[in-house]
């Protein structure tokens, strides 16, 4: 199965390679168009947009400024700033082409042609120096574990809207299978660690992009106390202590007040609750 970040290159290869200058507006909607619809960039690409805002004036204040107020300002800032610049910069300047203008993106891109004395291939320079670190940054921000928390998310959305009536009545044994089913769908491969002195993980999914697999031990509690929590916790760190991995504890629950619970414990462990009572969505 293609993961997302080789769909994402692949989409980029392909703009980068289309030469027409001439189409290069047409080119980089489509492309960034296809980048937002994937619902984990378009997250993505809006929390880039939330921690470095950047304001509509500035832009304008930059439009016929010189190249080391460019300089200046790229320089006081990290690579994600740059990131959103770009990303936020296109945003703007695709508003402004109901103005009709005849200058391209690239054209626009003051800060790239000012110092490109030669004037080699605009175009293809907008597309390195000026989407891909929007695309860097993407991939850098994607790996599987956060992949794994994504589909976790909607399993939950899935379940607490269409399916809680189905698993209420369900085991501990059945609620694994109901999310294996699930993840195996969205192209996750993973196995069932051999036991671990008395027991084992409910899943354990290996991660290319990390050093450390990923486990999910799932719990079906009726309703939630810390003490219970705690007690399920250990057992989880127990698993990681003996291997070192990223867990969850995925917690199936009729208590309405589940979202109290849900947390990160730290950067390896989190608890995620998913309610299967009565009440609609709407109703918690």
């Amino acid at each position: 199965m293609e993961t997302i970040v080789q769909k994402l290159e692949n989409c980029y290869q392909q703009y980068l390679n289309l030469s027409s200058n001439v189409m290069l507006d047409l080119t980089t909607d489509s492309f960034l168009s296809k980048l937002e619809s994937l619902p984990q960039c378009k997250q993505i690409l809006e929390e880039l947009k939330k921690n470095y805002t950047i304001k509509e004036a500035e832009f304008r204040s930059l439009a016929c400024t010189e190249i080391d107020k460019y300089k200046e300002l790229f320089e006081s800032h990290d690579a994600n700033y740059y990131a959103a610049f770009c990303l936020q910069w296109y945003y703007f300047q695709k508003e402004q082409k109901r103005a009709r203008s005849m200058k391209t993106y690239a054209d626009k891109a003051k800060w790239l042609t000012l110092t490109n004395k030669e004037r080699a291939d605009k175009s293809r320079l907008f597309k390195t120096d000026v989407i891909r670190p929007v695309v860097d940054y993407v991939i850098s921000q994607i790996n599987e574990r956060n992949i794994i928390y994504y589909y976790l998310g909607r399993y939950k959305s899935r379940v607490e809207r269409y399916t809680f009536s189905d698993l209420a009545n369900k085991n501990e044994l059945g609620l694994q299978k109901d999310l294996a089913l699930y993840l195996f769908d969205q192209g996750l491969s993973f196995y069932r660690e051999p036991n671990l002195g008395k027991s084992r993980p409910d899943f354990v999914i290996d991660l290319e992009c990390c050093d450390k697999p990923f486990v999910i031990e799932i719990k079906k509690i009726k309703k939630l106390t810390q003490s219970i929590i705690d007690k399920s916790l250990s057992q989880l760190k127990a698993y990681l202590d003996q291997f070192p991995s990223y867990g969850c504890l995925y917690i199936f629950t009729e208590d309405v007040n589940y979202v109290d619970y849900s947390r990160d414990v730290d950067d390896k462990l989190t608890i995620r609750c998913v309610y299967i009572g009565g009440k609609s969505p709407s109703e918690l």
